[in-house]
């Protein structure tokens, strides 16, 4: 499949709503930090990355850095803020290049899964642990958002990470975040409740197509019916007709009742905007591998990875997140962590911020004082 089915898809799941706002940053800067061009790779791709390291002696500790589903550059300000504060802990701090920025092979990075990214992300951590001013003991993980998620599936899977420090990381999956996200950013935006009801269903129905045994059918079909005739109800009907179905029929029917709302004030949070673009460029035939290989993205859950973590979390969250249900995710940390037997939970909840743990154009105060702390303590300084 390629690229452009890729994005369509997973913006069909995912929205892309889950984002970072990383405008307006002012970067520290410090004669005692040392910013070093790196590459590893990943099979047959080869990945461009900084390394931030203290200009003091080696070995370090060291953190990799994960990005939110955006896949921003290594050079990006907010990842490089972030890599130049959490330095001050005495780590070095690996920040990479997502497919499709930077040189070598990962330009052509076809569609992503978090699979992919855990394999990834534990490239990283063994390109770290080979140099000789990295102490290979203490390599753990910062992941932001989707990142999150990444981090808590490859500490599970592998036992060279440290610790890991998951930044407005869902406890739900993928699906339940996404449905979650419309409804709050609905809200947040002052719909009645008659839009919301709307957003929601439409985008429980964007989740459901894409399953062989649906989420929500039974809650959609009554919504449906109460909502009356609309294009949800045409959805509706598109979703949950008996099988076997014309995919490709399937497709020409979903794009025709998606560019029917575009407009409409309702659906301003299913990112159709960017859907659809894409999909006018996906021929019809290519939906059924599209819809494979999201199902396998919608019902990842975090439970599965919870209970197989053994080190350190520090889990950090905004209050205004609009994205993430915050109290949601907290209980189910501390639920499957437990669970896990692990103690070592950590958790913060910065009052007034948003997904990005920023308040307006800044980062929460004590945000990157409560990492550094936390950070120290595992290094044992």
């Amino acid at each position: 499949m390629n690229m452009q089915s890729g994005i369509a898809g997973g913006i069909l799941l995912l929205g892309l709503g889950a984002l970072i706002s990383i405008a307006s940053i002012s970067l520290p800067t410090s004669s005692s930090v040392i910013n070093e061009k790196i590459k590893f790779t990943v099979g047959a791709k080869e990945i461009d990355g900084i390394l931030t390291h203290p200009a003091a002696p080696a070995p370090y500790p060291a953190i990799v850095q994960l990005q939110g589903a955006e896949r921003a550059g290594a050079q990006h300000p907010f990842y490089t803020e972030n890599a130049q504060n959490l330095v001050r802990a005495g780590f070095a701090v690996l920040r990479y290049d997502g497919p499709g920025w930077g040189g070598g092979v990962s330009n052509d990075a076809g569609f992503e899964t978090l699979e992919y990214r855990t394999q990834e992300a534990i490239a990283a951590i063994k390109y770290l642990q080979s140099r000789r001013d990295i102490n290979p003991s203490l390599v753990g993980l910062w992941g932001i958002s989707q990142g999150g998620w990444v981090a808590m599936m490859t500490a599970a899977s592998n036992d060279g990470v440290a610790f890991i420090i998951p930044v407005s990381g869902a406890g739900v999956t993928p699906a339940e975040q996404e449905v979650y996200r419309v409804e709050a950013m609905s809200r947040a935006a002052g719909f009645d409740d008659d839009e919301i009801a709307k957003a929601v269903l439409m985008r429980r129905l964007m989740v459901d197509i894409l399953l062989n045994e649906p989420m929500y059918q039974q809650i959609n079909l009554a919504e449906s019916n109460r909502l009356g005739n609309g294009p949800w109800r045409e959805m509706t009907e598109l979703t949950y007709r008996p099988q076997p179905k014309d995919l490709a029929d399937e497709f020409v029917q979903a794009v025709k009742i998606f560019k029917s709302i575009k407009d409409e004030r309702w659906a301003k949070f299913l990112a159709l905007d960017q859907v659809l673009p894409m999909f006018d460029q996906m021929p019809p035939q290519a939906w059924g591998n599209v819809k494979a290989q999201m199902r396998a993205l919608t019902i990842v859950d975090p439970a599965d990875y919870l209970v197989r973590i053994h080190v350190p979390v520090l889990a950090i969250f905004g209050e205004n997140d609009t994205s993430v249900p915050v109290e949601k995710s907290i209980v189910a940390y501390k639920k499957y962590l437990g669970e896990a037997g692990n103690p070592a939970f950590t958790y913060q909840v910065f009052a007034n911020a948003d997904h990005g743990i920023r308040i307006g154009d800044k980062f929460a105060d004590g945000y990157f004082d409560l990492m550094v702390n936390w950070l120290r303590q595992r290094a044992g300084k």
